[in-house]
């Protein structure tokens, strides 16, 4: 709804835990008539605990392609005629449409976030609670996995002692193998 309106919309997933690594978003007010979407939002690079936890995660987004092109082309033209001239030059590969490579290359390395959402006024936020989790840190991992009676969360070929709530992940057999 929000997005065929013309709004930029950030699915803010609620946190179940807060981590100080992360960009998080500040939601505002209520948007009325947008169906439970907030505006006046604010980008957070890594805020501390208590802040993040009150926050919105994101990365993920959902808007009209001319809407955000729109956007694109005010906050950053380069990005736009960057990828603007790596999509006139493309080739057709059977069913593939292949942009220009060299084209797409030169264009400047930036987020959706920086590049347009923390700049737009037509962002909005909708709350989201499903779950997910942000797997950015090895404590992410460690907390998303199966836990053994000793706290432990084991990839692969592994052997420990007297280890206690540990990730622990091996790429390669052990070798020699002594178990």
């Amino acid at each position: 709804m929000q997005a065929e309106a013309g709004s930029l919309v950030i699915f803010g997933i609620v946190p179940e835990s807060a981590h100080t690594g992360y960009g998080y978003i500040q939601r505002g007010s209520e948007v009325v008539g947008q169906g439970g979407a907030y505006g006046d939002s604010r980008f957070v690079e890594k805020p501390n605990a208590v802040t993040a936890q009150s926050y919105c995660n994101s990365g993920m987004f959902l808007f009209a392609a001319d809407v955000y092109l729109n956007e694109l082309k005010t906050f950053r033209p380069d990005i736009y005629t960057a990828c603007e001239k790596a999509f006139v030059n493309r080739q057709r590969d059977k069913d593939f449409l292949r942009i220009d490579a060299d084209a797409f290359m030169a264009c400047p390395d930036e987020s959706i976030d920086y590049a347009v959402m923390e700049k737009t006024d037509k962002a909005v936020v909708v709350p989201l609670s499903g779950g997910r989790s942000d797997v950015g840190a090895w404590s992410s991992l460690w907390e998303i996995g199966d836990q053994d009676a000793s706290g432990n969360v084991s990839r692969g070929d592994v052997l420990s002692h007297n280890t206690v709530n540990s990730y622990i992940r091996a790429e390669h057999l052990l070798w020699p193998r002594w178990v």
